[in-house]
């Protein structure tokens, strides 16, 4: 079988039919679909139940409540495909997506990654991301930095479909909100063959209560240890490229200040919010030295430290814009 498409499943009764509609309506048929449901509380298990009766390409894995990184180990375990595709519960694959990966696996039969543009649907519009160059990707420098610059390939784990060999000594970390981060970076620097496809293949969502786009948590902060994590690894693979790893994390610290920043006071949230001034403390030097971090994110890391009330006004004025301007409407220097 060619390809294992993954779908890990936690209370997504209203959701999992459009997604697996989107899988099974695929207009290449070599494939089969796993659904991992980790021990949803509404009628997800019996919804995964009866589609397995529908279609022979259906499989159900039921799982305690272990979080999306363990549901994905498991659906891996219980694959059989050379190729491993993962879906959310809540997005969509588009109908050509299977058959443009079969065509770009037919040319080019050493392929250890594919990677698909996407687009994200807000109710009813679609905003489509700056289109890919079609191109081939064998240095894992290269490859490394599209990860870091390029918005379409990104730290994503849905936009890509992964040989099964990638995985031999990689998993998805357990416990993590933030899973797809160091794994994606750790794919991609022992993807020995990487093609990138203009054509939109996936859907995702954008729902008001994703764990993005909600209020802080603690869990949140798992963004913010999971740069870090990066930053180290690439202060290492590719000294080079140290500035790219020391930017994300910069991010991570930008993004989780905001949230902290919105909050309501309390305990916990002056913990993290101390926990934050201390990380940023750690890496203050390095802050400092690289002339290559936006002067946005110095001022706003110096805000954090200093009046986090007054860095929640300057992150709407000055870095949201710098951040999303960068990802919707600047070419991407790499591609």
């Amino acid at each position: 079988m060619l390809l294992s498409v993954i779908m890990p499943v936690y209370n997504a009764n209203e959701t999992i039919g459009d997604a697996v509609k989107s899988v099974l309506q695929q207009s290449f048929a070599d494939f089969e679909l796993i659904l991992v449901n980790d021990g949803s509380t509404d009628s997800s298990a019996e919804i995964c139940d009866l589609l397995v009766k529908t279609d022979q390409r259906v499989k159900v894995v039921h799982q305690k409540n272990q979080g999306i990184a363990v549901a994905r180990n498991q659906g891996m375990k219980a694959a059989s495909g050379k190729f491993y595709a993962f879906i959310d519960s809540d997005d969509r694959f588009d109908r050509e997506t299977f058959l443009n990966f079969y065509e770009a696996s037919i040319q080019h039969s050493d392929m250890t990654m594919y990677v698909m543009n996407f687009d994200k649907v807000y109710g009813k519009f679609n905003v489509p991301k700056i289109r890919n160059k079609d191109r081939v990707i064998t240095n894992n420098k290269e490859m490394i930095q599209l990860v870091f610059t390029s918005s379409n390939v990104a730290f994503y784990t849905w936009n890509k479909i992964y040989h099964n060999s990638l995985f031999r000594d990689i998993q998805f970390p357990e416990g993590k909100f933030f899973e797809d981060i160091v794994t994606t970076y750790k794919l991609a620097k022992i993807s020995k063959k990487t093609v990138i496809s203009n054509r939109i293949g996936y859907h995702y969502i954008r729902r008001s209560n994703t764990t993005v786009s909600s209020s802080f948590s603690p869990d949140y902060y798992d963004i913010v240890t999971e740069c870090e994590r990066l930053y180290a690894l690439i202060k290492v693979d590719f000294p080079e490229l140290q500035h790219l790893g020391l930017q994300k994390f910069l991010e991570s610290i930008i993004s989780a200040g905001y949230k902290l920043s919105q909050a309501s006071e309390s305990i916990i949230v002056e913990e993290f919010q101390k926990r934050l001034r201390e990380d940023i403390q750690i890496y203050q030097e390095d802050i400092d030295e690289d002339k290559k971090v936006p002067l946005y994110y110095k001022v706003g890391v110096k805000l954090i430290q200093s009046d986090i009330v007054r860095y929640k006004d300057y992150y709407k004025k000055n870095i949201k814009l710098f951040i999303t301007g960068k990802q919707s409407e600047s070419k991407d220097e790499y591609l």
